[in-house]
């Protein structure tokens, strides 16, 4: 890793965490330039509220910044991309848990919508035919591990996180959405 006047070059992400736990400002900002777009891309799947999203990239950097000495990077078999959405993750499921709490939706809108979600919607055009219709069959809480892990790419840790379950109940679950959708496939 070589450290230039006007920027950092060959540096990976984990390198680039490591410079910013010494307090190193052009390894954030070279961090933020490379993560950022990533990052929000990844946040608007799971949100489409672009103030929320806006509010948990700030919030995710800036833990960065202040957390970047506890990255462990390949000691435990991790990157510094899993490590930021990590905390990107756990920042969203913070601002939904503190929106819930101040938004008192009226009983009109408690009525379940015949809609289907944006998620689906996208995921359906994604995926057709056959693999479609057998994701259609998945249960909600199967089809968004499976969705996590094979679609987002996302360990099991990772998908704990994101959707706040035991590490356990993830495998599980991804377990018998594997066992349908091969039953459905075949």
């Amino acid at each position: 890793m070589r450290k230039t006047r006007g920027g950092i070059e060959s540096a990976d992400e984990a390198d680039l965490v490591r410079l910013v736990a010494k307090g190193d400002r052009a390894a954030f900002e070279e961090l933020y330039r490379r993560t950022s777009p990533w990052l929000a891309l990844r946040l608007r799947r799971r949100c489409s509220d672009e103030q929320i999203v806006a509010d948990v990239l700030q919030e995710s950097y800036l833990a960065v910044w202040r957390a970047a000495g506890s990255f462990a990077g390949t000691a435990v078999d991790g990157s510094a991309a899993g490590w930021l959405w990590t905390i990107a993750a756990r920042r969203l499921v913070d601002a939904f848990r503190r929106r819930a709490r101040y938004v008192h939706p009226p009983p009109e809108a408690a009525e379940p919508v015949a809609a289907p979600a944006a998620e689906d919607e996208a995921l359906a055009g994604a995926v057709s035919g056959e693999l479609g219709s057998a994701l259609n069959t998945l249960a909600p809480e199967l089809r968004q591990v499976l969705q996590a892990m094979v679609l987002d790419g996302l360990s099991v840790r990772e998908t704990s996180v994101l959707l706040g379950l035991p590490e356990g109940t993830v495998k599980t679950r991804a377990r018998r959405a594997r066992i349908i959708m091969r039953e459905a496939l075949s």
